[in-house]
């Protein structure tokens, strides 16, 4: 049932129509649809406690995105509830029914799973305890949701064929929750008669200072999938062992924790559905920023400690790739000068060999030591290891192969002495080293020639595609920015580059590439290269095997399925092989009408006749299809598609449904938020100095179409959040005192009635609001006043175009509600020259 079929616009108003933004806003935060290798026990998922171990199977989930943060969501909803005028519970009630829709379209496990916790626990992080208006407004959100008996028997059967013997109602579970949070009063609802809260699972967790033994944590994470009651206490608890592991540098535990986490992305993707990403990586870049090595220790320890650190830093490695951070360093990390930031800023798609001129003396002496232990018949002594900071280790790796092939080309060594040495660094402790040698071994492959892609791939990535992100190519294979970066034009490398005629850049010989293959291939099909490596390398691989002068051989053979073993759709981005890049501007076309004017009618009508969706997409918002046409076509196509549904379907009564999905899709990231050219800002300078006054004018023939062309530039400037905005309401997030419900969780209320609050609290809330309306305003005040003077010059051809009439008396009435922005500055200097006419005319 869609709870949103039999909704119009004379029935019930703005309540009904809430549904189109809320809506995609819930499939924004968790609806990309992949597969995912995920080792959880079968109890795991079908809802047993969890403690069960972890077995290897493939399973499919629902992309996590940490790009749209908490308090990005709290705005969103705030906002909607002031545009439409729209009571707290009604807000409430429509963010529930959007995602239990998402919920009963989900048709695996894992995506239920995810689902679920957005419905159970993610809403409890956007209010606070012990306010009673809070109260009254689930307490009626939840009455009001149980008359929706069709989406939530729909979620009631997909749930129970997780587990047919424990059949979960899932309004039961909602209210439970509330309960046990304190959000509900007792004996205010009567779903909750003969409820028992069951006791707080993240207890057992609790060792009061000592180290968790190593099967609490698979426990701890096991439980963590099942538990929806103590859900968001479990997280907390992962990320307070990763903390205390951090401080204590207690490498064992942190090792098993990082391990467990790697191995199971299901847990990784709670953790960032419910924290944000500084939640782990801020522990673990402390620890990469200060571990080193003690010349006392003994070289068990020491082996621990490089291989602890190595496991540390591929989590990290993997965490910044699978939610596409690469970007967003500044934000997520903390230490601006620390090893870890510097490296990753520097390195997140490739570790650049360093020349020997410019390595410190130390780096220079580390160096020295390594190549000459490598290739001595004595090897690498236990005082080296004991003494190698890992680090510098890991900084000097690709410079320590360059300089060993050069001393193979050489003659100083053979291929054979070559190979053993580099053995080496396929021991445990080592084989974080190999991050970079394998990096630097793709990069050289992929600019040995002018051509960096296979036969039949474009040249040209998706537009705004940047160094330090992982790419997919039209196909949907995963493209190294490396081969972004080689795939230039022949003429273009030629005189850039200094390629000759015959492919081969200047200066690389035919046998030093085929030595270089002749590693790499060597390297990567050894049994004894870890999957966890393969993995995390998956893009340089894939780009580096690619390449036109690789030979296909029997080892080829075997990397592939290796490859294919240790990654297999790892990465959410996978997914995407789904779309047709010719094709992008028609899907996303009809895919919008679909919404608008069918929901979830059009796919159920699918799905029975046996149809394919969109993009093989089990959801009827497929939001991963509209980030791909903005990542392929660019913003301004991207918002001509947008504007032209959009007139189109101004001529049904569905239109303002349209204008408020329109506004959703304009304001709501979609990338990270290193990419400002796909951001909502760029979307929307697009949309007011470009598409609105390219495409539209042949297209606006109607009052109507006018009317609500301007109601969704108006409510896509309502609900834009810059960037100074969010990071002004994450400032006061952690300077605010930490929440009763979850440390991590936004710290204020949706509905804080100042009328309820203390004098101080009230000064001090209206000032906060008086800053963030000022912001808002500063931010979207160039595009007001641009509006005001290109509607007067359209002024002639409003009179004789109904279209333009409509949409310019639309404007004036947003308009009317935002009076021009009078800045503190010019309030400073209009005061002034009051008081300098005041002091005049006395003086006379």
């Amino acid at each position: 049932m869609d709870p949103w079929a039999n909704s119009t616009e004379t029935e019930g108003g703005a309540e009904a129509l809430a549904a189109a933004d809320l809506m995609y806003l819930a499939y924004s935060m968790a609806s990309w649809t992949s597969l995912t290798m995920s080792p959880l026990s079968d109890k795991a998922l079908n809802g047993d406690d969890g403690r069960s171990k972890a077995k290897n199977q493939p399973s499919s989930t629902a992309r996590i995105r940490p790009v749209v943060p908490d308090v990005f969501i709290v705005q969103r909803l705030k906002d909607v509830q002031r545009i439409k005028a729209l009571e707290l519970d009604v807000v409430l009630l429509q963010f529930w029914l959007a995602s239990l829709t998402g919920l009963a379209e989900s048709n695996t496990p894992s995506q239920r799973l995810i689902w679920k916790s957005l419905v159970l626990v993610k809403p409890y992080y956007f209010v606070q305890i012990a306010r009673r208006q809070i109260c009254d407004a689930i307490e009626s959100a939840l009455r009001q949701l149980s008359f929706y008996r069709g989406i939530l028997n729909e979620c009631d059967e997909s749930i129970a064929e997780d587990s047919p013997t424990d059949r979960i109602d899932i309004l039961k579970a909602i209210a439970t929750g509330c309960y046990a949070r304190g959000l509900i009063r007792p004996n205010q609802l009567d779903i909750l008669n003969g409820v028992v809260i069951p006791q707080d699972s993240s207890i057992d967790y609790s060792f009061n200072g000592q180290t968790l033994p190593f099967d609490a944590i698979d426990d701890l994470c096991g439980r963590t999938l099942s538990d929806f009651e103590h859900q968001e206490k479990l997280v907390n608890r992962i990320v307070q062992v990763c903390e205390d592991a951090c401080a204590k540098k207690d490498v064992s535990t942190l090792s098993k924790l990082c391990e467990t986490l790697d191995d199971n992305p299901l847990v990784l993707d709670l953790i960032h559905l419910l924290c944000s990403p500084s939640a782990l990586l801020v522990p673990l870049e402390s620890f990469i920023n200060n571990l080193q090595q003690n010349e006392e220790d003994d070289i068990d320890t020491c082996n621990s400690n490089l291989e602890g650190f190595g496991i540390v830093l591929i989590l990290v490695m993997n965490i910044i790739r699978r939610y596409e951070l690469a970007g967003c360093l500044d934000t997520v990390l903390k230490g601006k000068n620390g090893f870890c930031y510097l490296w990753l800023h520097r390195t997140s798609s490739t570790v650049p060999v360093s020349s020997i001129q410019s390595m410190s003396p130390e780096l220079q002496a580390l160096m020295g030591r390594w190549i000459t232990a490598l290739f001595d018949s004595m090897g690498i002594s236990d005082d080296l290891i004991q003494t190698s900071k890992p680090q510098m280790l890991l900084e000097i790796s690709p410079s320590i192969f360059e300089q060993s092939l050069a001393a193979c080309q050489a003659g100083v060594i053979d291929s054979t002495t070559l190979t053993s040495g580099l053995d080496y660094f396929l021991q445990p402790c080592l084989l974080f080293v190999l991050i970079g040698v394998v990096q630097y071994l793709c990069e050289e492959i992929l600019f040995s020639t002018t051509t960096s892609y296979s036969a039949g791939t474009p040249a040209l990535g998706p537009v705004g595609a940047t160094a330090g992100q992982s790419m997919l190519s039209p196909a949907g294979l995963v493209i190294s920015p490396l081969a972004l970066r080689g795939g230039k034009p022949y003429q273009q490398m030629s005189m850039s580059s200094g390629v000759t005629h015959s492919g081969q850049r200047s200066g690389k010989s035919v046998a030093s590439v085929a030595m270089l293959q002749s590693s790499l291939k060597s390297l990567l099909a050894g049994e004894a290269f870890p999957a966890r490596l393969m993995r995390l390398l998956k893009s340089e691989i894939v780009a580096a095997l690619e390449h036109q002068t690789l030979e296909n051989d029997h080892q080829i053979g075997i990397i592939q399925e290796r490859l294919e073993a240790a990654s297999f759709n790892y990465y959410p981005w996978s997914a995407s092989d789904a779309y047709d890049v010719s094709k992008l501007e028609q899907q996303t076309s009809l895919a919008f009408e679909a919404i608008v004017l069918g929901g979830r009618t059009t796919l159920i009508a699918k799905r029975e006749k046996a149809w394919p969706a969109f993009g093989g997409s089990c959801y009827h918002i497929d939001v991963d299809l509209f980030r791909t046409t903005l990542c392929y076509l660019g913003p301004a196509q991207f918002v001509t598609i947008i504007l032209k549904r959009l007139l189109k379907v101004a001529l049904t009564p569905n239109g303002r449904r349209a204008a408020e999905l329109g506004a959703a899709m304009m304001t709501t990231p979609l990338k990270g938020c290193g990419d400002p050219h796909l951001a909502p800002q760029s979307l929307l300078w697009t949309l007011m100095y470009q598409t609105l006054w390219i495409p539209v004018p042949g297209r606006l023939e109607t009052f109507a179409q006018g009317k609500i062309l301007a109601k969704f530039v108006g409510m896509t400037l309502d609900l834009f959040q810059s960037r100074t905005l969010m990071q002004l309401r994450q400032k006061q997030q952690q300077q605010a005192a930490p929440s009763p419900i979850s440390v991590h969780a936004p710290l204020e209320a949706m509905d804080v009635d100042s009328g309820h609050l203390p004098i101080s609290r009230t000064k001090h809330h209206a000032t906060v609001a008086s800053q963030e309306q000022l912001e808002r305003d500063a931010a979207v005040e160039p595009f007001r006043v641009m509006l005001d003077q290109r509607l007067k010059e359209l002024e002639p051809i409003a009179r004789d175009g109904p279209g333009f009439e409509g949409f310019a008396q639309g404007m004036r009435q947003y308009r009317e509600r935002h009076p021009p922005l009078s800045l503190p500055l010019q309030q400073q200097q209009q005061q002034q020259q009051q008081q300098q006419h005041q002091k005049k005319a006395r003086q006379n």
